[in-house]
């Protein structure tokens, strides 16, 4: 899923330089946590399709049990985050319902 990225890359916050090597992608492997979701009622995916960091298909997929809201467009930091405010308040119960 990541050789495409091996080799050199910039850390698009720090401007930093690094060179990502096969055993770095051995060592994500290596902790990878292969479990099933034990409680997807407690979990809400708002995901948007353009997101550049991760795969937002994989999340769709992984979470498929979980309440999800996948908006078309925007990016990893989800545009337009304030919209969902009130309904996030709601679902982690910090809010009144109506």
């Amino acid at each position: 899923m990541f050789e495409q990225y091996l080799g050199e890359q910039v850390n698009p916050y720090t401007k930093e330089r690094y060179i990502l090597q096969y055993h770095h992608l051995n060592e994500l492997q290596a902790i990878q946590i292969d479990a099933s979701l034990t409680a997807p009622d407690l979990i809400w995916l708002l995901q948007q399709t353009g997101d550049e960091i991760l795969d937002y298909r994989q999340a769709v997929t992984y979470l498929m049990e979980c309440k999800q809201i996948i908006a078309p467009g925007g990016n990893h930091a989800f545009v337009g985050f304030d919209y969902y405010f009130p309904q996030i308040m709601r679902f982690l119960a910090l809010a009144k319902t109506k």
